[in-house]
């Protein structure tokens, strides 16, 4: 199942923690960097070992599985350049279009495992989820874990016990319409649209923060004896 197949019955699609990192790890475009650490442009040192991931709030945590763990390399540093003069070529030519006038370069990698989960789509009523399977990814410092030996030649089982999975979903602010202080002009809706009886009437919309349950529950992946912790 693809993500974006959630985001249509989830409301937006799945938000994995670190997902500048595993764009710069996954996406051809963006450049090494080698040679340009000497020009111009935003330097930022990034923290790739991710511990959590977001998944639709409509998922059941039970569904959760351990598939694989693999090495990998992330990026760790990264340059950031802004060509203004391309900026405002592009803004003159589409003034409502996405400016693509940023060149971000990896400049330094860092090695890490990464452990990969799937879960089962969200049910979406009357005990119907969506068909197939989604996955989320977090990422772990080699030296922490500890394995013995090869990665590629543990059992899943194996990788799997050197992690423990729990899930919690946070509160959020959210902005709601005050219905108590808000006024809205009186009409019906004619030929599908909405149409005031009062032509001069204007509606008097006010608003208020509200404190409701995130839609994405947190999937917490934490190791069951760190290495580190353990020296």
């Amino acid at each position: 199942m693809t993500t974006a197949k959630i985001a249509v019955f989830a409301g937006a699609a799945v938000v994995v923690a670190g997902g500048l990192v595993w764009a710069l790890r996954m996406n051809p475009s963006i450049k090494d960097g080698h040679g340009t650490i000497g020009a111009a442009g935003q330097l930022d040192q990034l923290n790739p070992f991710i511990h959590q991931a977001s998944i639709p709030a409509i998922v059941d945590p039970s569904t959760i599985r351990f598939e694989k763990l693999r090495m990998v390399e992330l990026a760790s540093k990264t340059k950031t350049v802004t060509d203004v003069q391309n900026c405002k070529d592009q803004q003159f030519r589409d003034p409502g279009g996405t400016n693509f006038c940023q060149t971000t370069t990896v400049l330094e990698r860092v090695k890490a495992l990464e452990a990969t989960y799937s879960f089962n789509g969200p049910v979406i009523g009357s005990g119907e989820s969506i068909p197939g399977r989604d996955t989320f990814s977090v990422y772990f410092r080699p030296e922490e874990v500890g394995v013995d030996g090869p990665v590629a030649k543990l059992k899943r089982d194996q990788a799997a016990s050197f992690f423990q999975v729990s899930t919690f979903r946070p509160m959020v602010e959210q902005k709601v319409i005050d219905k108590q202080h808000s006024q809205f002009c009186e009409g019906n809706y004619v030929d599908g649209n909405w149409v005031r009886k009062d032509a001069k009437c204007q509606d008097q919309v006010q608003y208020t923060n509200q404190t409701v349950p995130s839609p994405y529950l947190t999937v917490q992946v934490d190791l069951r004896h760190s290495t580190i912790a353990s020296k």
